[in-house]
């Protein structure tokens, strides 16, 4: 279900946070939900966070199986 839900914010709103959210990804996509964490769009150290609502609910996967921390800026 929330696949689908990223899925669908990515056709619905092409924004250019998305556009950037996209050029950043590691080209996975397997999300896992994950505490609520404070953030700002955009790049940090742990990778291209988009925070619309100014908070990380879902962390992309990485290509080893591993979640990483969020939003390390």
């Amino acid at each position: 279900m929330a696949i689908m839900l990223i899925i669908l914010g990515l056709m619905i709103f092409p924004t250019e946070e998305m556009a950037e959210f996209r050029k950043h990804s590691n080209g996975n996509t397997d999300y896992v939900w994950v505490e609520a964490v404070e953030c700002e769009t955009g790049l940090k150290e742990s990778g291209y966070s988009y925070a619309p609502s100014g908070k990380v609910v879902m962390k992309q996967v990485n290509d080893d199986g591993s979640v990483g921390k969020v939003c390390i800026k």
